[in-house]
């Protein structure tokens, strides 16, 4: 019996990659204060040694840059946003050259690339960066090794949850950001920053003149300026910014490791879901994944299909079928619902389920408590699968607290290790029309529906597939496809059928062969995290 514990051995490795496959990692490790540096690319083949290949970075003697470091960081920001197709693809280029080209000697022949999804490159979309390969991600080569002897799923069984009752309330105004900047999350008595009359909540922007990116610049420079009598420092609390003289040397203080904007944005993130609880929720309604789950069900035979929608989307019709074992006999597993990622807290990334039984008291007895949120750590702690694949087609599903090596710590690794043998997630908010036009086309793949497919594709090709189908698709055939998708889909008695909305650049101009689902914001976030095949 082998341990999950166990790595595996290279051989072991090398015998789950194919002749045209490839394992790529890269590894990161910067130390800003004493300029320690090591970034390197791993490409493991199905024979021969693995190949290490050092990265060189765009500083002096090919030395690593903040901006280096934080390049995947910002290509993610831009490929989910608004930015232009010109900034992404020169991100892009960026990447390529320094992440990709150096290794690219060692994948001549390679079709498919099994990426490793750690350190600096968690939570960035390869396929961006290069079109030349078949992407998916596997949490590290032991498992790559260990899943390609797992006895597989059988049947087509398919449990999906979709459109959850999520009552209508108000939600909070968005705080304001600073833009830039530390997070200081302790004052202790008696420092430095005590005595400035810094406080909790406070963000450093500037420390001696230098906008401050990192816990680790902060520490240079205060070594730097270690001999001075006092530091200017400026200070941004609730919209305002001040300057202030500090003594020199240790602040006193406790800082949040992340950028200042993503440290508050996430806590009002968590602070709006302890809210949610107590009021209702904050979620909109999401009637356009009724569609979905509806289109689903076409797809596999029906009584091969448990659905739940609206109040049986539940967390207490969840926890029937997992204590009862029932979960475990679905081959596909399929979330379309609200997420909410934590970048906080290890696992405390939910899914949103509905509102409308949630738990108003606290039950006596030591009885179950129903919040209508299924956690990552739930799913790690009580489910047992045997699924080929579970879906989460909900906004940022694949996001969650950085753990280094391990990756972004959620969903992908719960139900990994309760027995699936993949997941398929989101990287960032995502558009419910593309949405629901990428996983019809991906299941079709999947299941060998699609016209045209003599067999069903394999689960990287289904969805890279798909993608691509997606972003090239025409203003004019995307229109006729979202018709078609909600036709006669209603969310209840008497109600009209839903109505899905294709973007456009500019409606008045707009030519039936454009292309409304380019920008990778439509096509890229959704990445398969698992077993490839």
């Amino acid at each position: 019996m082998v341990s999950q514990r166990e790595l595996a051995s290279v051989a072991e490795l090398q015998a789950a990659i194919p002749d045209d496959g490839a394992l790529l990692l890269w590894i990161d490790r910067n130390a800003w204060s004493d300029g320690a540096q090591q970034h390197w690319g791993c490409v493991v083949r199905s024979t021969g040694e693995p190949k290490w290949e050092q990265l060189p970075g765009t500083g002096t003697e090919q030395k690593w840059t903040y901006d280096d470091w934080d390049l995947p960081h910002k290509l993610s920001a831009s490929a989910g946003g608004n930015a232009s197709p010109s900034e992404i693809a020169s991100r892009a280029c960026q990447i390529y050259n320094q992440r990709i080209a150096r290794v690219e000697k060692y994948l001549d022949g390679v079709k498919r690339l099994y990426v490793v999804p750690v350190d600096q490159m968690a939570g960035v979309p390869v396929e961006v960066i290069t079109d030349q390969y078949t992407i998916s991600y596997v949490p590290s080569g032991t498992f790559l090794a260990r899943v390609k002897v797992r006895p597989r799923a059988n049947g087509t069984s398919l449990l999906a949850l979709g459109d959850p009752v999520i009552p209508h309330v108000e939600a909070a105004k968005e705080p304001a950001l600073p833009p830039g900047g530390l997070l200081i999350t302790q004052v202790l008595p008696g420092g430095n920053a005590a005595q400035a009359r810094l406080q909790t909540g406070d963000v450093l922007l500037r420390y001696a003149g230098a906008e401050l990116t990192s816990v680790e610049q902060l520490n240079t420079l205060i070594q730097k300026h270690g001999q001075e009598s006092s530091v200017a420092v400026t200070v941004w609390r609730d919209g305002q910014t001040a300057r202030r003289e500090i003594g020199s040397g240790k602040l006193g203080v406790l800082l949040d490791r992340q950028p200042a904007p993503e440290a508050l944005a996430a806590k009002h993130k968590t602070d709006q879901m302890l809210l949610a609880l107590a009021r209702g929720g904050t979620w909109t309604e999401l009637p356009g994944t009724a569609a979905e789950v509806s289109r689903l069900m076409t797809l596999v035979n029906g009584g091969e299909a448990t659905v739940l929608t609206r109040s049986a989307a539940s967390e207490q019709q969840l926890e029937e079928l997992r204590s009862s074992g029932k979960l475990a006999q679905f081959r596909y597993l399929h979330f379309a619902t609200h997420g909410e990622p934590n970048n906080a807290k290890s696992f405390e990334s939910a899914l949103i389920l509905s509102q409308d039984q949630i738990s108003r008291d606290v039950p006596s007895g030591g009885a179950k408590y129903y919040d209508g949120r299924l956690t990552a750590n739930e799913v790690l702690e009580n489910w047992q699968l045997n699924a080929d694949l579970v879906t989460l087609s909900a906004c940022e599903s694949a996001l969650g607290r950085p753990g280094g090596g391990d990756g972004l710590l959620g969903f992908a690794q719960a139900f990994l290790l309760a027995g699936a043998r993949a997941v398929c997630l989101s990287l960032w908010k995502v558009d419910d029309t593309a949405t629901a036009l990428l996983m019809d086309r991906f299941y079709q793949n999947l299941l060998g529906k699609r016209a045209g497919l003599s067999q069903p594709l394999p689960k990287a090709d289904a969805l890279a597939e798909a993608k691509r189908w997606l972003r090239n698709l025409s203003l004019d055939d995307a229109t006729k496809l979202t018709a078609d998708l909600t036709n006669s889909v209603a969310r209840g008695k008497n109600e009209k059928a839903l109505k899905l909305t294709v973007p456009s650049t500019d409606a008045n101009t707009a030519a039936p062969d454009d292309h409304p689902f380019a920008h990778p914001r439509y096509w890229a976030a959704f990445i398969l995290i698992g077993d490839p095949r």
